[in-house]
């Protein structure tokens, strides 16, 4: 199965993303990473819609939040996507994958999105976090797998 992943920018290049995709693809499944320099171009070329159109194209989409438990407003064009496009959720927390029912929240605005960027960037400038989500496992709309 390809499943897109749909992760803070911040994270890419990171030991979270890493640990991530390794989570992915333990079970069992090929990791479509927008994080990839083809995927860039694309982003470049058409923006956004880019990368609703490539969630929307794959199997199933499973999602990271903000390591403060927000999702951001690309990932949550990311989630609609796949959803109008009846593609199973899933969200990846501490290397387990969860189902989701529902549309997951909070989703930040675009502008509240830049902002936690900047901080985030501001902060941690060289983006090498090893941090983990913090969800509660038995949230609701959310089931773990197997």
């Amino acid at each position: 199965m390809r499943i897109y992943f749909a992760h803070p920018v911040t994270d890419y290049g990171t030991e979270r993303e890493r640990g991530a995709v390794a989570a992915i693809e333990a079970e069992g499944w090929t990791v479509e990473n927008p994080n990839q320099p083809h995927h860039q171009a694309g982003y470049d070329e058409e923006g956004m819609v880019y990368f609703e159109r490539l969630a929307a194209s794959c199997d199933a989409l499973i999602f990271m939040r903000f390591p403060g438990g927000a999702i951001g407003a690309g990932v949550g064009k990311e989630i609609d996507a796949a959803q109008a496009a009846a593609c199973p959720i899933y969200e990846l927390f501490d290397g387990e994958v969860y189902s989701v029912y529902g549309s997951p929240t909070p989703v930040l605005s675009v502008e509240n999105t830049r902002a936690l960027l900047a901080e985030i960037r501001a902060t941690e400038p060289n983006q090498n976090r090893n941090c983990k989500t913090p969800v509660k496992r038995n949230a609701p709309g959310i089931a773990k797998n197997g």
